[in-house]
């Protein structure tokens, strides 16, 4: 699920919504718009401040805000496992008054004293932000697409991961417990049915003894008739069953 906190510029939130799907509106979407504390952006354990680059210069000196973009990287920081700040856009807009020629002369001094600005912030970041990614992109599409293609690629792995972690957890029970082996090993019957057998019977001598019936093993939880009997079937394949 990719988090998008709510104060975001909403045309940015509405495209995102658009390629992943509003969860709020439709169970298969991949993405929900909340309220958060820290980072603009959250899945799995990245968390993303994204800046335009005017809105850059602006956090960096606090200027119509309560707080510093230093003060947004440091409780970031602490949060998530792997912060990222994102940086789009090319177009420095600095507020002018005036007009004609004054106004032009005032722009471009104040346009050299954002780009200073930025470039001195850039120059320190990793002194100060060891633990941060700092990427940049042209435009807010460029961004879009970044975050789309990593929350979909970190979405897989985290299946993978999933699929990977429950396989290893099987092979660890089957290699504690030459029990669950032999059982597993029949035609139909997981290691849950094995642990459950054994859960219920106690002993693999007790499930194949040679009074124990179908029926009784169709009592434990997911063993049908064909389970039970191919279970049985073990008689004939381990002598020592008292």
């Amino acid at each position: 699920m990719l988090l998008i906190d709510d104060r975001e510029n909403p045309k940015l939130i509405n495209k995102l919504l658009l390629r992943l799907g509003d969860s709020s509106q439709d169970e298969d979407g991949q993405a929900k718009v909340v309220r958060m504390k820290t980072a603009d952006y959250r899945m799995g354990n990245w968390g993303v401040e994204a800046k335009e680059i005017n809105d850059l210069y602006r956090s960096i000196l606090g200027t119509g805000r309560s707080r510093t973009i230093v003060a947004q990287l440091r409780d970031l920081e602490r949060a998530v496992e792997r912060p990222y700040l994102v940086v789009y856009g090319t177009a420095l807009k600095p507020y002018v008054r005036g007009s004609g020629g004054s106004q032009r002369r005032t722009m471009a001094i104040e346009i050299a004293r954002m780009k200073q600005v930025n470039k001195q912030f850039k120059m320190t970041f990793y002194q100060r932000f060891p633990k941060f990614r700092y990427m940049e992109f042209l435009t807010m599409n460029d961004f879009i697409e970044w975050l789309i293609i990593n929350h979909t690629q970190l979405a897989v792995n985290t299946k993978l991961s999933d699929i990977d972690l429950d396989l290893k957890n099987r092979m660890s029970k089957t290699s504690l417990d030459q029990r669950i082996a032999v059982l597993s090993s029949v035609n139909g019957v997981s290691v849950e049915n094995a642990e459950k057998l054994l859960q219920e019977f106690g002993s693999l001598p007790r499930i194949l003894h040679s009074r124990q019936t179908q029926k009784a093993l169709m009592e434990v939880q997911g063993i049908g008739r064909i389970k039970a009997k191919n279970i049985l079937s073990l008689r004939d394949k381990i002598i020592d069953t008292a």
